[in-house]
């Protein structure tokens, strides 16, 4: 049902290709399934460090900070998902913000996706969400000590993401250097680590 790739750190279902999960269903009938991949990714400075240290620097460049639809925030960058035109025509007037937020959702397709095929970015260039996310659906299929081993490769995944990206925006916090102002003195700072 799930699989480790332990060498991208990155837990895999094939399950996926047919999710059934109700919170990920498509916002309208003409409209694919896709699942999670309705997600807007961020991109941080863990995931920048893997393009920058493959010598992938022109992918990160052209492909996440030129961008058309994303935001550079100073230490990740939003790929924004596309949301399809028929979300324009629902009426979310009486919609809470959160509700209208799930809604576009359901509208939505990550700029990454490949139909028949899943995330279209290199594994290690994937962000901890998207490499550790396993829906509810699934994970409710598994036994206990699946369950288990699943909350541990996940924390695994996240926990490595998050202490790289703690001490290195310190860092870069404390030399005053943000993606927003010195995207080439950061991917400089990340060549050298």
């Amino acid at each position: 049902m799930i699989e480790i790739d332990k060498k991208q750190l990155q837990i895999l279902s094939k399950a996926c290709f047919n999710c059934s999960d109700s919170y990920f269903q498509p916002g309208h009938s003409s409209l694919p399934t896709i699942g999670c991949c309705s997600y807007s990714p961020v991109i941080s400075l863990y995931e920048i460090n893997q393009m920058v240290q493959q010598t992938d620097r022109n992918f990160f460049i052209n492909t996440i900070y030129k961008n058309d639809n994303c935001t550079i925030n100073d230490y990740n960058i939003i790929i924004h998902a596309h949301v399809h035109p028929l979300f324009e025509e629902e009426n979310t007037d009486q919609l809470s913000s959160i509700e209208q937020s799930d809604l576009k959702l359901s509208y939505s397709t990550c700029q990454f996706f490949k139909r028949n095929k899943g995330c279209s970015l290199k594994p290690s260039y994937k962000n901890a969400t998207c490499r550790s996310f396993i829906c509810s659906t699934i994970e409710n299929q598994l036994d206990i000590p699946h369950q288990k081993q699943l909350t541990e490769w996940s924390r695994s995944i996240q926990l490595e993401t998050k202490t790289f990206n703690d001490t290195h925006q310190a860092i870069l916090k404390e030399k005053g250097l943000s993606l927003t102002k010195n995207v080439n003195a950061i991917l400089a700072y990340l060549e050298d680590l």
